[in-house]
């Protein structure tokens, strides 16, 4: 947005502020709150502090001292967006995701060479993130920094960027449950969770979330090991049963596929579609067996495997997923829930080329938790003015710009 555009929204930014930032002691820190999202805000072409303080005609000193020197709590703030943007959205499920970010730095707090995207290896961070997705569009509702063992087993190196000496080697899966359990604590509940197959994959994190209550729907790779469902009750052990693996169970199915479109035709993107099957079906993995093994009935739970391909006939397998949702479950809804994580790319994208989600430069655990949750309130402020609209003066900021394409 242009500074004419910004400027328009100063009384309902005051307002986003005020509830946002409510816990911030001091009317200085509130004040560069406020000044730090119209920052991000602003047009340019970098959100780091030195070039946003020069647009928005402050202090650098200032703004940099907000972000990465004042100790103010970010998940005191992120609560309070987490709040918000479960009220707005009303979100059908919640979605799990890891993010990196590129840095050029080795000591960056977490950053490593790993796997970065579209670059492939690449010196970054990475952080797991939870999202609210609904029919209304998406909103990040927690953010962590996922620290490597390397970095972990040297507290010297911790120590120096910044990160808390209780902050351990957790895999990302783990990470995952603790911002489960975290917004937990904040009164918030997912009704699903969906993430992708790396965490699909994984029998604890399965187990994680049966454990605490919440259904889930969890992409898998071709190659996870199932049974097919026949109504009898299937032991870990079944010896009679062989196992075979999703690709294969899929192929068997493939008449039955159905064609939906998961995603309708805008302005900037064609329509998406595929051919979909949803097949009854017991997780029969070597590890998903043991941990079965060791309960009183020894009984193989039945999932539902939702397969997808993009053309009726010829070329594989393109996704799939296992869920623990109702049997009667309509597939229509399978196929909602599976494909809405074109929503956090949606995010993802204009977090990073809108509201500088990557672009600042501080090095240490703290500011990198500050950077994140500003731009996540950032990205609700204009999700808000994008669904509520008070006029046609007030909305145009928001609507006009790279918010546009989600509502057509």
């Amino acid at each position: 947005m242009d500074r004419e555009a910004v400027e328009e929204l100063n009384v309902d930014l005051a307002e986003f502020t005020g509830d946002v930032f409510a816990y911030l002691a001091y009317a200085g820190q509130r004040g560069y709150g406020q000044q730090y999202l119209r920052g991000l805000m602003l047009d340019g072409r970098r959100k780091s502090v030195e070039p946003m303080a020069k647009r928005l005609g402050v202090a650098r000193q200032n703004l940099g001292h907000f972000v990465a020197q004042s100790s103010w709590d970010y998940t005191e703030v992120m609560r309070r967006v987490a709040a918000r943007a479960e009220r707005v959205l009303q979100p059908s499920a919640w979605l799990i995701d890891d993010h990196p970010f590129v840095r050029y730095g080795h000591g960056t707090a977490g950053a490593i060479v790993q796997h970065c995207g579209e670059r492939d290896q690449h010196l970054c961070q990475v952080a797991v993130s939870v999202h609210a997705v609904s029919g209304r569009g998406s909103s990040p509702l927690h953010w962590r920094l996922f620290l490597p063992q390397s970095w972990a087993e040297d507290r010297a190196r911790c120590a120096k960027a910044g990160i808390p000496p209780e902050t351990s080697h957790r895999t990302k899966q783990c990470i995952a449950l603790d911002l489960l359990d975290e917004l937990a604590q904040w009164g918030l509940a997912p009704p699903l969770v969906v993430a992708d197959s790396d965490y699909g994959i994984n029998v604890d994190f399965r187990r994680g979330l049966s454990a605490r209550g919440i259904p889930w729907l969890l992409a898998v790779t071709g190659h996870s090991v199932v049974l097919p469902a026949t109504g009898a009750p299937v032991t870990a052990w079944a010896r009679r049963r062989p196992s075979i693996t999703v690709n294969k169970l899929a192929a068997e199915h493939r008449y039955r596929a159905r064609r939906f479109v998961y995603r309708p035709k805008t302005a900037d993107h064609p329509a998406r579609s595929g051919w979909f099957v949803a097949i009854p079906a017991h997780i029969a993995g070597i590890i998903e067996r043991e941990h079965v093994g060791a309960t009183a009935d020894r009984l193989l739970p039945q999932r539902t495997l939702l397969i997808q391909w993009k053309r009726k006939r010829g070329g594989d397998v393109f996704r799939s997923w296992i869920t623990d949702l109702p049997a009667d479950t309509p597939p229509a809804v399978l196929v909602r829930h599976a494909t809405s994580r074109w929503s956090i790319e949606t995010d993802y994208r204009e977090m990073e080329q809108a509201l500088g989600l990557g672009d600042y430069e501080g090095r240490t655990y703290q500011v990198f938790h500050h950077h994140v949750t500003l731009v996540s309130a950032a990205h609700l402020f204009c999700l808000e003015h994008r669904l509520n609209p008070k006029g046609e003066d007030t909305a145009s900021p928001c609507t006009r710009s790279w918010f546009c394409s989600r509502s057509r």
